[in-house]
């Protein structure tokens, strides 16, 4: 159940290919950074965007087309995917999952937003309550797709997570809520993050967090989100909920539960439609209970919602026979 070990390569275990890989990925995003400066006014120009806006909601398929496609960068899709991985395929990079899609986001995008302050697009009936640089999809989108081409290697993976995060950035623009150069600055944080990453975790001494104790573990599960969801973004409690929620429950579950993620058809459904509808519940339901600007409660409900998926969930496949023990 543990994650593909961390060789310091990013896209092959072949040495010539990594060589010219790395190469390849590092001029891409060297352009892309350096075109962000030079032409930083007309790709906030507001014209070329109403444009494209124009475009979009005046041909019903192009303009559903994006509105599906934006979905595979957000936070809300990453729950949905690592939570249904951690229920029936592997519970280390289910949580993992859970875990990191809030943390790139909040770095890559959250903090930054916060920092530079610009304003979004002036779209009629586009209204998000955050500012616009860099796009938050586009860095999660790289963020989570890259980091799941990089840990496996696969070649049609790469091509898919590519083919994802262009169009996703893409969509973020036709449909008004970012500029062209928001966009690029999301790609460029994003693999600023898995690079730093990747880097990181290859050096890392394997079973460093063994040296704590459970108790100081689940301690820092929660005070550390907790502490960070006070930072002045507006979805800084939302996404630390998500990580206080994920930590904590994968603790437990390990001493508490240890289920085995395996199972036949018949269980992987139940157990997805089961879990599924419970995080609708907390996050449709009970986030419409809580007043705005209830950081705290909101923190509490959005952590609710994977730690219902890290230990409740598995608790009660158990119980009722979806999953087994290991």
């Amino acid at each position: 159940m543990n994650l593909v070990p961390l060789t310091g390569k990013y896209f092959s275990e072949n040495v010539n290919t990594e060589k010219i890989m790395r190469v390849i990925f590092s001029m891409a995003i060297i352009i892309i950074a350096v075109t962000l400066m030079l032409f930083w006014d007309p790709l906030r120009d507001t014209r070329s965007t109403y444009a494209l806006v124009s475009f979009t909601v005046t041909n019903p398929v192009v303009l559903y087309f994006f509105r599906a496609v934006t979905i595979l960068g957000s936070e809300g899709f990453f729950l949905v995917m690592f939570s249904i991985i951690f229920w029936s395929y592997n519970k280390v990079l289910g949580f993992f999952g859970l875990v990191f899609m809030p943390m790139a986001i909040f770095i890559t995008s959250e903090i930054p937003k916060d920092m530079i302050r610009l304003p979004r697009p002036d779209v009629r009936g586009v209204t998000v309550p955050t500012y616009t640089f860099p796009s938050g999809h586009s860095s999660g989108a790289v963020s989570v797709w890259g980091f799941l081409a990089i840990l496996f290697k696969k070649r049609w993976l790469w091509a898919l997570s590519t083919l994802i995060i262009i169009l996703v950035g893409l969509s973020r623009v036709m449909l008004g809520y970012h500029f062209p150069g928001d966009v690029l600055g999301g790609l460029v944080t994003g693999s600023v993050l898995l690079a730093v990453l990747f880097g990181l975790g290859s050096r890392l001494e394997p079973g460093i967090l063994e040296k704590y104790s459970f108790s100081t573990l689940l301690s820092a599960s929660v005070l550390i989100p907790l502490i960070l969801s006070f930072i002045p973004a507006v979805y800084a409690p939302n996404l630390m909920g998500y990580v206080a929620g994920a930590a904590l429950g994968f603790l437990l579950e390990g001493k508490v539960v240890n289920f085995d993620p395996r199972g036949n058809l018949w269980q992987h459904l139940l157990k997805i439609l089961i879990g599924l509808i419970v995080i609708a519940i907390i996050l449709l339901e009970l986030e419409q209970l809580l007043p705005r600007a209830a950081g705290l409660l909101t923190f509490v409900c959005f952590a609710f919602s994977t730690f219902w998926a890290t230990f409740l969930a598995p608790m009660l496949f158990v119980r009722i026979g979806l999953a087994r023990k290991i």
